[in-house]
């Protein structure tokens, strides 16, 4: 993959508003939920949350997870969306935390209200380190034409 195509992909994942993360929940079945506080760092994925939200605890039990990425309002012959398959990891190097915590709040300037307040004491930064991408591009086709996979 061109240095171009993987700068597109980064733009695509920083430029989506909200994400949806994909965990499981104790039997298993499937959890969706919406995240605003996220960076793409290339292909890692920082987020945080609530270090007593339900998401934790399901991350802890099976670490592997999904970050589906889809700006709004396309039209349908360019649409494209990212799926992101890799695994989350809770960060507890600080110096990764601070650098977690700069992009962050880059991208969200809530977040960089709340970091510059003192008030991340209940977050936990976890990191996605990314196995595989799905890229839908419906400008390239439709079905399976239109899904491009990349190992990472």
């Amino acid at each position: 993959m061109s240095e171009e195509a993987r700068n597109q992909i980064v733009k695509y994942l920083n430029d989506t508003r909200f994400v949806v993360l994909a965990t499981v929940n104790n039997d298993q079945s499937p959890v969706l939920r919406s995240l605003g506080s996220f960076v793409a760092d290339g292909y890692t994925i920082y987020f945080s949350t609530h270090k007593n939200s339900k998401k934790v605890e399901q991350i802890q039990e099976n670490p592997k997870i999904v970050l589906f990425f889809q700006h709004e309002n396309q039209e349908l012959s360019s649409f494209v969306n990212i799926s992101v398959h890799g695994t989350a990891e809770a960060i507890a190097d600080q110096a990764e935390i601070d650098r977690a915590i700069q992009q962050l709040g880059s991208r969200n300037p809530r977040f960089k209200e709340r970091a510059e307040k003192g008030l991340l004491q209940d977050t936990v930064f976890y990191k996605v380190n990314a196995r595989e991408l799905k890229v839908l591009d419906f400008s390239k086709g439709s079905g399976a034409g239109a899904v491009e996979v990349i190992a990472v």
